[in-house]
C-alpha cells in the first residue's frame, strides 16, 4: 500500500490526539475528518487511496466512540469528485470530464464551496448529537 497509506492514517491519529487533549480540558470539541466516496466505492487503480480513506472512516468512528463521553464529536465529510487541483487531470480534459460527469447522478463535479456546508454543519451546535458519522457530499455517486 505504500507510505502514503501509513502517513495519512498516522498523521490524522496523531493530530487528533493532540487537539483532543485541549478538548478534554474543555469537555467539548469537534473533529471533522475529510474522507471520500472512495471509502465506500471501489474504483479501478485506486486501491491504496480507497483503503486509506476507508481506514480514515473507521478511525473516525473509533475516535467518536472513545471520546463521546468527554463531549468530543468526531465525524467525517466525504466529497465526491470535486473540481480541485487534485482532480484537474479529469476536469481539464473536456472529453474525460463529460464521461465522468455521466456517472454522477447530478451530472457534474462538485465545486469546493459545496463541500463547506457539511463541514460547517458538523462544526455547529445543530450537530451536537451527531458523532461517528460520515456525510457524503457526492451528487448521488453512492446511489449508483
Amino acid at each position: 500500500m505504500g507510505q502514503g497509506f501509513q502517513h495519512e492514517r498516522q498523521s490524522v491519529w496523531l493530530l487528533s490526539r493532540l487537539v483532543a487533549k485541549k478538548m478534554l480540558e474543555q469537555k467539548s470539541g469537534r473533529i471533522i475528518n475529510i474522507t471520500t466516496v472512495g471509502a465506500e466505492k471501489a474504483e479501478l487503480g485506486m486501491a491504496a487511496y480507497g483503503c486509506s480513506k476507508a481506514a480514515l472512516k473507521m478511525l473516525t468512528r473509533c475516535m467518536a466512540r472513545e471520546w463521546a463521553q468527554y463531549g468530543i464529536n468526531v465525524n467525517a465529510v466525504g466529497p465526491g469528485l470535486t473540481r480541485t487541483d487534485f482532480s484537474k487531470p479529469i476536469w481539464s480534459n473536456p472529453e474525460v470530464a463529460k464521461h465522468v460527469a455521466m456517472a454522477i447522478p447530478k451530472g457534474r463535479l462538485a465545486e469546493p464551496e459545496e463541500i463547506v456546508g457539511a463541514v460547517l454543519f458538523l462544526a455547529s451546535d445543530a450537530a451536537g448529537f451527531i458523532t461517528g458519522q460520515s456525510i457524503y457530499v457526492d451528487g448521488g455517486t453512492l446511489t449508483t
